[in-house]
């Protein structure tokens, strides 16, 4: 006969740790490893093999808290011997939106705690998923992690370009990018410079961000050479000195030293005394 029980989170969290899952599910007319399988989908922490046939002292070990419950998880639990109907007709979260999810979730844990000891275990219960389905999505938390400074690091291309698009000239283009990035960095608190304070997250990252440094450095000399004639060999690393000297502002900026006005008018002055040496450097044109 078809039995149906309804259970709180809470208490089958307590029917977990009283007796063994298969005994359990006995009771509730299925598998034990069909519960086991709920309980994870619910978060709900219950022992793990061999926890029963352990010693009496080794029980007494506090055992993992109640976690918050996901996102779809309904006040009552229905645990039914009935066949599960088919999940065909549930709409799916795509593999792109899923992996925006647990980022988002990642994103504000950082933000709280940083980056250093985030747990996959902490990002699937802030996502309100299992860890189990978070590590589906991300092998490790370094994946995660540099999926997310990626993410960050085209959202701050993407606000520099909206700023600088509508200039030719490099000084007004050299400003203007630096103004898109101190808004990135004002408007994220500054994510991206903590997710690049993981040295792990930096090592996976640094291939790719020498190769655009490269690029961006080379276009910017070349810009220079061809509207102020300085030579390419002022122009890259001077443009290396205003680059470094924006990051140092981003910094202060991100942890609240200075505020977003202050940061912009150093950028300035900084963007204009550079120019100005570097021009100042360059041959005098006939």
């Amino acid at each position: 006969m078809d039995t149906t029980h309804r259970v709180t989170r809470e208490e089958l969290y307590e029917l977990a740790w009283s007796r063994p899952l298969s005994r359990l599910g006995g009771d509730l007319g299925i598998s034990g490893n069909a519960l086991a399988k709920i309980c994870d989908r619910l978060l709900v922490p219950h022992p793990k093999r061999g926890y029963w046939s352990a010693g009496e002292d080794a029980r007494r070990e506090p055992r993992p808290p109640l976690p918050p419950p996901p996102a779809d998880c309904g006040e009552v639990i229905e645990i039914s011997s009935r066949p599960a109907a088919s999940r065909r007709g549930r709409t799916r979260l795509s593999l792109e939106a899923r992996r925006g999810q647990i980022a988002d979730a990642a994103a504000g844990l950082v933000l709280e705690q940083g980056p250093n000891a985030l747990t996959m275990k902490a990002v699937a219960q802030a996502a309100g998923v299992s860890e189990a389905l978070a590590y589906r999505y991300f092998s490790s938390i370094v994946e995660l992690l540099a999926f997310l400074a990626r993410r960050e690091q085209a959202l701050m291309s993407s606000m520099q370009e909206a700023q600088y698009a509508r200039h030719e000239d490099y000084s007004a283009r050299a400003q203007a990018s630096v103004t898109g990035f101190l808004d990135y960095v004002a408007e994220r608190r500054g994510l991206l410079q903590m997710l690049l304070s993981n040295g792990e997250v930096r090592r996976t990252l640094s291939d790719e961000h020498r190769s655009r440094v490269a690029v961006t450095g080379r276009t910017a000399a070349e810009t220079l050479n061809q509207q102020s004639g300085v030579p390419r060999e002022i122009g890259r690393p001077g443009w290396q000195i205003l680059r470094a000297a924006a990051t140092r502002t981003g910094k202060l900026l991100a942890s609240g030293k200075i505020d977003r006005v202050t940061a912009g008018r150093l950028a300035v002055s900084s963007l204009n005394g550079a120019r100005a040496r570097m021009i100042g450097l360059a041959p005098r044109r006939p």
